[in-house]
């Protein structure tokens, strides 16, 4: 999708539409539009026809630039309002243009309505948005309407500084949203379309000279160098992967940062099978991976100052003759063993060899990422991510960023006191607490941080929000690249090498 900005004090658009927001007793627009729109918005306002209910669109056609076009007014707060607020705008604006093929469009500016000269957020917002609402997945469906594809999005503004940002963040925005398709393509996938194999098959595609890819597929190495990846991931015919992306954005330092991301491409629970109701959408259990191959790919795609190594153990967890059960001991990368207790926490199994395997390098920060516990969709709901570090300054840092975005986290405990919850009478560590299933998130970080041995680490635990039945204003419905946008500024703002 093409972004362009022009810096005008009068509209002459030469798009198919034109979006201009208003709110109740606005100052005269005029200076932005021209007299002869500023009587034509006038006359719809006062009429019957339009509302003042907020994020209402009230479309109309007039002549603009000797053409009809069609204008859409929408209602906003007299006073600004947040990020999330025009994101969802920018959503809703999106699916509306779809449903009426519109494939261009101009914007007079949110800054310029609200005479915000020195922000750019509404802007940003507004086109984070349309974005995520241009997207579709009709990969499966035998009759899809003619291709849509929209174009391009014009912002106006008598604003230089606006002018600057969206001119230098045109290039990224689109790097950033083809990887976020692409992560929400993988996740969509059924699993029969998307095993171990087939997703580093996808990864491999996007080797390069700038990002390097490799997969360990050998049985045996699997079996020797990731043991527990390789036990969650024997029952199933399709075997086990370990997939590797190294991105060097910043060649005149060694410093890096480590991303681990889980990727049960399908998890039935194995023995402890999960039941009708759970088991439905369990595609999904590779959202982690999804996540940050996707944040990788951006930071390559965009030239990122930045270091990055990127860890992703592949499994399906099935049930088969030669599944790992319940009571099984096994021995970690780590060296730690661990008494299984139940096959359906699996997760953490896989990651904690792929965690092991990351600090091996001393990397800055570890940051795994993993649809990894009921009991977090349970604490947080479908909206929010449950965060886990054992760093302050990290949960902060990953928390203010999170903030400006609109992609909501909340810090959970690692408790100590639960510490003694995960050890074992017959080995080192079990993978679920006995007694009970309380706190189970926060007994989930307490075995992942056994195997960060101290690094700077964050945990994401996204089992709620990369996922929803329901449509979200922004995200849509099922896969929505939680996290994709988190991470990626995150890394832009306090890891990236300036010069």
């Amino acid at each position: 999708m093409k972004i362009s900005c022009r810096k005008k004090t009068a509209l002459n658009s030469k798009k198919d539409a034109v979006l201009i927001p208003v709110y109740r007793n606005m100052r005269p627009l005029k200076p932005l539009t021209g007299k002869k729109i500023e009587d034509e918005i006038n006359n719809v306002i006062s009429s019957d026809y339009f509302s003042y209910e907020e994020k209402e669109f009230t479309g109309f056609f007039m002549e603009i630039g000797g053409k009809l076009r069609k204008v859409y007014l929408v209602t906003v707060p007299k006073d600004p309002a947040g990020y999330r607020y025009y994101t969802e705008l920018g959503g809703a604006f999106a699916k509306l243009l779809k449903s009426e093929r519109i494939t261009s469009f101009s914007i007079l500016s949110f800054e310029d309505i609200y005479l915000e000269k020195k922000d750019t957020m509404f802007t940003k917002s507004f086109l984070d948005g349309f974005f995520f609402g241009q997207y579709s997945f009709d990969t499966f469906k035998s009759k899809v309407e003619k291709s849509y594809q929209f174009e391009e999005a014009e912002v106006i503004t008598a604003f230089t500084k606006l002018k600057r940002f969206v001119d230098e963040s045109a290039e990224k925005w689109n790097a950033v949203f083809d990887s976020i398709y692409m992560a929400k393509d993988l996740i969509n996938t059924p699993p029969a379309d998307m095993t171990p194999e087939i997703f580093a098959e996808k990864a491999l595609e996007l080797a390069g000279d700038k990002l390097k890819v490799s997969v360990v597929d050998d049985v045996e190495v699997l079996k020797k160098d990731y043991p527990l990846v390789y036990a969650v991931g024997k029952g199933s015919t399709n075997l086990p992967r370990f997939l590797k992306l190294e991105y060097n954005g910043a060649p005149a330092t060694t410093q890096h940062v480590a991303l681990v991301g889980k990727g049960v491409t399908f998890d039935s629970g194995g023995s402890n099978l999960k039941p009708t109701g759970s088991i439905e959408d369990m595609k999904t259990d590779m959202s982690g991976a999804a996540t940050v191959l996707a944040v990788t790919k951006i930071a390559a795609d965009t030239d990122m100052a930045i270091n990055i190594k990127t860890y992703i153990p592949l499994v399906e967890n099935i049930i088969g003759t030669c599944a790992y059960k319940p009571g099984d001991i096994l021995t970690s990368k780590m060296g730690k063993t661990v008494e299984v207790l139940n096959t359906d926490a699996e997760g953490r199994l896989i990651l904690a060899d792929a965690l092991y395997e990351s600090i091996q390098t001393d990397p800055e920060v570890i940051i795994d990422v993993a649809t990894l516990t009921g009991a977090c969709v349970v604490a947080l709901g479908s909206h929010c991510a449950g965060l886990f570090s054992n760093r302050k300054f990290l949960a902060k840092n990953i928390s203010d960023v999170s903030g400006e975005i609109g992609e909501d986290i909340w810090e959970l405990p690692l408790l100590e006191a639960y510490q003694e919850r995960i050890k074992s009478d017959v080995a080192d560590l079990r993978n679920i607490a006995k007694p009970g299933r309380e706190a189970g998130s926060t007994i989930a970080g307490l075995f992942l941080q056994e195997f960060v041995d101290n690094w700077p680490w964050i945990h994401l635990d996204i089992a709620g929000p990369a996922y929803l039945d329901t449509e979200h204003p922004v995200f849509g419905k099922h896969a929505t690249g939680f996290g994709i946008r988190l991470i990626t500024e995150f890394l832009q703002t306090h890891y990236s090498v300036t010069e």
